[in-house]
């Protein structure tokens, strides 16, 4: 196996512009560190090595500097608009976040004041003297960091597939396999999660914001619909459980418990208006307890005669995430809460979204076309990127019914707490701020109850992921999605004033230049 080697550069944020190229990278093999000041002489040492080398958030930041270095025609991997694999000379980059998706501050990290990068200020001897420690200091703890996940879970290049090797290890069982027709017919059943704006503007009164211990973990317990084989009918299942493992087309109104797919993304409609819904099961014995639809026409009920768990898997990870815990394992805590997370979204993974990429010269941009159906979609370096769809017999299809059964399992315990609540403000998936918890069972200690987060004497709501709330004590809780706004900013949009958000570090995407990116951010009010 090659050896784990992980990099790290500094630029200035704030003179971005003017600089062609992070003015400083580090190397750190376990052993021995290397600091480069030329971007150059840093490619020229690494690609000599057999070596895999990590960078954190490499795949939208560092690797981008060294994209002209790649050779043409060679293939990379990118992996949500994040450049995730390539290779120059004997040396592969990766970007550690494709297995991490966590800040390196979860584990340890150095405070560090980045106006010491400013051009006339990095030259000062105390400012450059912290700079490399802080560069240095970096690249160890995200090699101890990736060393340990590499020890303990194998040479991933995702969490999600390191967390299907996982459920096979401790099921002793491979992978469902489905097909692309499979994928078609359980789609409209697949959904993200509930996040809704029920007030905006300033909020006066004291709430709260509670949320679900573990909610997808919790999810993985139940019994989901599972195997290729399915039936279809106009009737519901004679029992409560198999409906609720069911997937459900009906016409109906529907009182704020059911998902919609709307123009503008995700709704949850909660007027007068009859639609047809495609629903997990889940969700509508929810709705049915809460009387929350009316007018109801089944139109087709789809049942699975196997049905399947993940209390094994989750035991086992909940398990290890306490105990380290205990320990003060930091690295351990941050694994086991990832896997908890991670496995139920690879049975829902879609190869059709997948493609081949790959940098050419840009004279040959018509030649990757004509003889393998590239296509050109980014400028790369002094190349171009060209792409692909993945061929079908790469294809891999697992098992989308689970995906969207446990997905669902969640909006349905989401829209049962909201409902037993009172004064509810806002939800994102798992959490609730409300006025009041109602009858919802509040245990901090148990898999899939709530648990209070935070105690609120205020608040600001902007539109969904974008709100700022006063806990006693002082300090906020906030969102901002997109942008970095202070908590007075995001009053003010709450207030219905217009923020213009101007980042101090540039945007950096496969799919178009790099860039400085302003925003103009507006009060969105709530639906409902």
């Amino acid at each position: 196996m090659r050896a784990i080697v992980v990099a790290d550069s500094e630029t200035d944020p704030f003179d971005y512009k003017t600089i062609p190229s992070p003015f400083i990278w580090g190397v750190y093999d376990g052993e021995d560190y290397y600091q480069f000041y030329d971007t150059r002489e840093f490619v020229e040492f690494v690609s000599r090595e057999k070596w895999i080398i990590y960078a954190h958030n490499g795949g939208k930041f560092d690797w981008h500097f060294i994209l002209e270095h790649i050779a043409p025609w060679s293939q990379l991997m990118v992996i949500n608009g994040r450049l995730s694999k390539f290779t120059i000379g004997e040396c592969e980059f990766r970007d550690s976040y494709n297995i991490l998706p966590v800040p390196l501050s979860a584990y340890k990290k150095d405070d560090f004041d980045y106006s010491r990068m400013q051009k006339g200020e990095r030259d000062k001897p105390h400012n450059k003297e912290a700079i490399e420690k802080y560069l240095k200091n970096d690249c160890v703890y995200l090699h101890e960091l990736i060393s340990q996940f590499v020890n303990d879970y194998g040479l991933q290049l995702t969490l999600a597939g390191a967390a299907l090797k996982q459920w096979e290890k401790i099921e002793k069982q491979k992978p469902p396999t489905t097909t692309r027709n499979f994928y078609g017919e359980l789609s409209p059943f697949y959904y993200g999660g509930r996040v809704e704006c029920f007030k905006t503007g300033l909020i006066e009164t004291p709430f709260k914001v509670i949320d679900i211990n573990s909610a997808y973990p919790s999810a993985m317990m139940e019994n989901h619909p599972y195997g290729e084989t399915c039936v279809s009918s106009e009737s519901l299942p004679p029992t409560k459980a198999e409906t609720q493992r069911a997937f459900i087309t009906l016409e109906c109104i529907a009182a704020g418990c059911f998902p919609f797919r709307a123009k503008n993304g995700l709704s949850f409609p909660h007027d007068n208006e009859k639609r047809i819904y495609t629903v997990t099961g889940w969700e509508f014995v929810a709705a049915i307890k809460n009387k929350a639809i009316t007018k109801v026409k089944i139109l087709d009920v789809i049942t699975f005669p196997e049905k399947i768990n993940f209390s094994s898997y989750v035991n086992h990870f909940f398990k290890m995430k306490n105990v380290a815990k205990t320990a003060k394992d930091t690295a351990g805590y941050i694994f086991a809460k990832l896997f908890l997370n991670s496995l139920y979204g690879k049975f829902g993974s879609n190869p059709q979204k997948y493609q081949e990429y790959m940098k050419v010269n840009y004279k040959h941009i018509e030649a990757a076309s004509v003889v393998d159906d590239y296509i050109y979609c980014a400028d790369m370096g002094n190349g171009a990127l060209v792409s692909k769809p993945l061929s079908e017999e790469k294809h891999r299809y697992y098992n989308l019914a689970v995906a969207a059964s446990i997905t669902g399992y969640v909006r349905a315990q989401m829209f049962d707490s909201i409902s037993q609540c009172k004064g509810v403000i806002y939800c994102d998936t798992d959490s609730i701020a409300c006025e009041d918890t109602g009858s919802l069972e509040l245990d901090p200690a148990k898999l899939g109850a709530w648990d209070i987060e935070a105690e609120c004497v205020r608040g600001a709501v902007a539109g969904k992921k974008l709100y700022a709330f006063e806990m006693v004590g002082g300090e906020y809780k906030t969102a901002s999605k997109g942008v970095r706004l202070t908590p007075a900013e995001i009053i003010q949009v709450a207030k219905g004033e217009e923020v213009t958000y101007r980042p101090i570090a540039p945007t950096f995407s496969i799919n178009r230049e790099t860039q400085f990116i302003p925003r103009k951010v507006k009060r969105v009010d709530a639906a409902n």
